[in-house]
């Protein structure tokens, strides 16, 4: 047995040697790019995913733009086509409820980095709650660009009438300065 024993082991260490040299490497590499499909995968769906990110953050910019481009162009004016009508749909409004207003005093700022300017209003007012309501709701409703910033609401006197003060404003364009020649 001893003459069989040696080529055995001879064949035996021959096929380790031929594993080693051949086998081994070739299953570890396929571990490792199975390990680096993996990992690949998983980048190209980070990747996919940031991708989609950027495109709803792209649309978002595109409907701000839009939106924007749509409010300068639309619905703000000039001052003469802005002011007037809304102070008179504000009246109007007072009126139709039966409102009575109070001394109204206004303020006006220049919004920094546009072409905006604003107009504040504050308007006390005094009637039943229900006629203040009816005044809000018209507001909200205005064909005129006119927001109400804040409403300061007293008690009920005893004839069943509040006083609310209202700050409103109403935006428009800003002259374009004149050109010297």
């Amino acid at each position: 047995m001893s003459q069989l024993a040696r080529p055995a082991l001879l064949l035996l260490a021959l096929n380790a040697a031929v594993f080693l040299v051949f086998t081994l490497p070739r299953t570890l590499q396929e571990r490792s790019l199975a390990s680096r499909v993996a990992t690949l995968r998983a980048e190209a769906q980070r990747e996919r995913g940031q991708v989609e990110a950027l495109r709803r953050r792209a649309q978002a910019l595109q409907a701000n733009e839009n939106d924007s481009k749509r409010f300068f162009h639309e619905i703000v004016k000039s001052r003469q086509a802005t002011l007037l009508p809304a102070l008179a749909e504000i009246h109007q409004a007072a009126a139709a409820e039966g409102l009575r207003l109070g001394q109204e005093s206004y303020s006006r700022n220049d919004i920094k980095e546009t072409a905006l300017v604003r107009l504040r209003i504050t308007l006390p007012v005094k009637g039943s709650y229900g006629q203040l309501v009816g005044f809000l709701r018209r507001l909200e409703r205005s064909k005129s660009f006119v927001v109400v910033d804040t409403l300061g609401l007293t008690s009920a006197e005893a004839g069943g009438e509040a006083s609310l003060d209202i700050g409103l404003s109403a935006y428009f364009l800003a002259s374009p300065e004149p050109s010297g020649a």
